[in-house]
């Protein structure tokens, strides 16, 4: 029990702190990527508002022209890139802020291509590039016009199409430090990701018998109170059936000495699964597990259902395929029979029939269905059937003597052979519980 704990919480805490890894680092990455976009984009809209050159360039040389020699326009410009920069200095001294912005204009590698509006090329500039010729510079320009896109990343070139004059001028800045810089910086914070989750994972793997240690302690008491209750209430329960023997030898039996051997049964029956669950917690409980003929135990041990259904005034249906083999403990897959049909037959309607289904699978294993009518289905999730004590009427479970106990047994015995058990509801009515074996 304390090691199934123990990997639940492990599992939790490992795809929670995964969960915030990955939000964290997608955010982060995002971000920087959203900045080398912007890098870019500041750039292109410089060269695309100073004419298709980086404000304070040459075209013809590259060198820096005069600020005195340059348009108005393309000091505010200038002005305006500047101001860019030094915002995205983060920190730097003023002296390492005013160097970026002088070189800036040099360290920003470009060209551009101007098409007309017969989509034919009538101006390329690359004097402020040096891996892209004229020609590879045309054939980005066409590739770009084919594909109808106004701005993105063609290769390590960030692009923009813009109207102009004599049509269309596409601008293409190189961000391939920038990119590779980006890169970097993914493949560093994704293994810093995994090396922080694998740390996380062995901290909480060496806490986590630390932190579940109160609950299982206290589960243990529990398992521990129910074990010695049930021994100790067989005692009086022992007694007072003896006694109920005598009253009914002397006195004759009567209602009331019935009512009394039914009741001493049933708490009998409740303590033994009760001890029965406490075992299977504690994995105490051993399965003599063999190569059993699964249909002869379901026909055998649902034969008497027939007659308890009847009493009951509904009617016991069997289909059960011949010759089907499982590996397991027959008394433990017997009372799984049981206590499935002895659940339907205390609350199926009145006049139903129930139907005991034994089927193989096509991928290999059995399947074991139980179905029966109901008055109302029970509400909410269904998994809740199997808690124990759980009881869908209280009401009818007064009636009918259910202890809220039988389902959660099955339950327990089905996974014990790797097996699994659920109830889903055939429509508004019907509510059919299957068991799979393998």
């Amino acid at each position: 029990m304390e090691k199934r704990l123990r990997q639940k919480f492990v599992l939790v805490a490992m795809l929670s702190v995964a969960a915030a890894l990955a939000l964290i680092l997608v955010v982060i990455n995002v971000v920087n990527y959203q900045s080398v976009c912007r890098m870019a984009d500041d750039r292109i809209e410089a060269i695309i508002q100073n004419g298709g050159s980086f404000p304070g360039v040459s075209s013809a040389d590259g060198g820096q022209a005069d600020q005195e020699e340059m348009s108005d326009a393309s000091v505010v410009i200038l002005k305006e890139l500047s101001a860019t920069y030094i915002d995205r200095s983060y920190g730097l001294d003023k002296r390492a802020a005013d160097i970026m912005d002088k070189e800036a204009p040099y360290d920003t590698r470009y060209f551009t291509v101007t098409v007309d509006d017969d989509g034919a090329i009538v101006g390329v500039d690359v004097n402020h590039v040096a891996a892209t010729t004229a020609q590879d510079a045309c054939a980005y320009a066409l590739r770009v016009s084919v594909s109808g896109a106004k701005h993105g990343f063609y290769g390590a070139y960030r692009y923009r199409v813009v109207d102009a004059d004599e049509g269309s001028l596409y601008v293409f800045v190189n961000c391939s430090r920038e990119l590779s810089n980006f890169e970097a910086f993914l493949g560093a914070s994704a293994a810093i990701g995994v090396g922080a989750w694998l740390l996380v994972l062995v901290l909480v793997v060496i806490f986590s018998r630390i932190a579940v240690r109160p609950i299982v302690e206290s589960y243990r008491k529990q398992q521990r109170f129910i074990t010695d209750a049930s021994h100790e209430i067989k005692t009086p329960l022992a007694v007072i059936a003896a006694a109920n023997d005598v009253m009914e030898i002397e006195a004759g039996e009567s209602e009331w000495t019935q009512s009394i051997a039914a009741q001493v049964t049933r708490l009998k029956s409740l303590t033994e699964r009760l001890v029965f669950l406490a075992r299977m917690d504690e994995d105490a409980t051993q399965f003599e597990k063999t190569d059993l003929d699964l249909s002869e135990l379901t026909e055998y041990a649902s034969e008497p259902f027939c007659a308890v259904a009847e009493s009951r005034g509904k009617k016991l249906v069997r289909d059960l395929e011949s010759g089907l083999h499982v590996q397991g403990d027959i008394s433990a897959l017997s009372q799984v029979v049981e206590l499935l049909l002895d659940n339907a037959t205390r609350y199926a309607s009145d006049g139903s029939e129930i139907e005991l289904a034994l089927k193989k699978r096509s991928r290999g294993g059995v399947t074991l269905q139980v179905s029966n009518a109901v008055d109302a289905m029970p509400e909410g999730d269904l998994k809740r059937l199997f808690d124990r004590f759980y009881r869908a009427d209280i009401s009818r479970n007064s009636q009918t003597g259910g202890s809220g106990v039988g389902l959660s047994v099955a339950q327990a015995i089905v996974e014990a052979h790797s097996g699994s058990i659920r109830a889903q509801a055939l429509d508004a009515h019907t509510i059919c519980f299957t068991v799979t074996l393998p």
